[in-house]
């Protein structure tokens, strides 16, 4: 069970009665939208779910700065609040979009396949497998791979972010619905040591890809929360702290990039190409800072969301428990005080430490963060605040 730890808190400031209802695990209950494509790292829907219960009403707007796989904005929206979320990486921008903007029915998403698969044989041909790198290629079977790209390509110049987030999610694994060969899921790994192609010779065949793509739409439409398709969303692919929004939000709920602990671009490097993102490397520097980077995003952020966050309302950080050598500290203590000595403006309310089970860790037993600091800070009201 979660840990509450409740820091200098002076008697004005109230204390919020957090329920913690998010025990066991969420893949059963979750919406399938939620399983679109795997993400590393990624929030457990019913943590966010809780949160935006929590400190969020029906009709406020929700930011979300770094929404990862969109977790934080599916379960605002489910829940009747307004969303802005933001992503400076492309995989990330396109899941959350996905999920913000799916089509209303499922016969909608059907329909969808459809026309794009007109366009998607029209260009197939034109494809030059001879300007695919080399460690793309090694994925596929040619004929697979031709299609995924032609496929990708079409929906990339029609903005269908649901479809392309379908098809990112079957992009890679050793099971028959998948594009890919023999390879882990989230991570892009070839497995052909466990699975040799002499014994397992139909994983190494052309995969077809429209079947597979209305297979895996079908899955996302199994359980899907009663949505407001008029309710206000957003989505931005830009730095979080320098994205200016234009209103004020009542809520700040996001899990920021921390330190390098999780590489976002080498791990997502695969699906990454197929959304013209080639160089991870260079990517991987932005979207996953190192600790000096990282604390000084931090820094800019609180300066941003203080001109957005409406005072006396909360910003929740879920931040990963590690020290940072930098600052000298432990991570969700060293945020905590960047707000509120550094920035100013914050008061910080409590905070509640989670251990993160192995069977939630896309590396389990081995290195990464093993619990999770959730920091509740305040904006504070009045002129300090504004």
């Amino acid at each position: 069970m979660p840990t509450e730890i409740v820091k200098g808190k002076s008697p004005a400031t109230p204390r919020p009665r957090v329920i913690w209802d998010w025990a066991g695990s969420a893949l059963k209950n979750e919406s399938t939208l939620h399983q679109l494509s795997p993400y590393i790292g990624k929030l457990k829907s019913s943590i966010a779910a809780s949160l935006v219960s929590q400190f969020t009403n029906r009709g406020n707007l929700v930011y979300d700065p770094f929404s990862g796989s969109g977790t934080v904005a599916l379960e605002a929206w489910a829940a009747n609040r307004r969303v802005i979320a933001n992503d400076l990486s492309p995989y990330a921008y396109v899941l959350t979009r996905a999920k913000l903007f799916p089509p209303p029915t499922l016969r909608d998403a059907l329909d969808s396949i459809e026309h794009a698969s007109v366009e998607a044989i029209k260009v197939h041909d034109d494809v030059d497998l001879r300007e695919v790198p080399r460690w793309v290629r090694d994925f596929f079977h040619p004929e697979t791979l031709r299609e995924t790209v032609a496929w990708t390509n079409v929906l990339r110049r029609r903005r269908s972010w649901f479809l392309l987030a379908s098809l990112l999610g079957i992009l890679h694994h050793q099971r028959p619905g998948f594009l890919s060969f023999p390879s882990s899921h989230t991570v892009p790994y070839l497995r052909v040591k466990k699975f040799p192609r002499y014994r397992f010779p139909k994983l190494y065949e052309y995969r077809s890809l429209r079947d597979r793509l209305e297979a895996k739409v079908i899955r996302a439409f199994r359980r899907m929360p009663d949505l407001d398709f008029d309710a206000g969303r957003s989505c931005f692919c830009k730095d979080a702290g320098a994205l200016a929004l234009t209103e004020r939000v009542d809520a700040i709920i996001t899990s920021p990039p921390y330190m390098r602990l999780l590489d976002y671009g080498r791990d997502n490097r695969l699906r990454l190409w197929f959304l013209g993102a080639h160089d991870w490397h260079s990517l991987d520097r932005i979207v996953s800072p190192r600790q000096d980077a990282f604390l000084e995003l931090m820094r800019r952020c609180f300066n941003q969301w203080k001109t957005v966050l409406r005072p006396d309302h909360c910003c929740v950080l879920v931040i990963g428990d590690a020290f940072s050598q930098v600052a000298k500290g432990d991570l969700p203590e060293v945020v905590s005080r960047i707000a509120t000595d550094e920035v100013g403006g914050y008061v910080r309310v409590c905070e509640y430490n989670d251990r993160i089970p192995n069977e939630r860790r896309v590396r389990r037993g081995i290195g990464g963060s093993t619990s999770e600091t959730i920091v509740v800070l305040r904006k504070l009201g009045g002129r300090t605040g504004s």
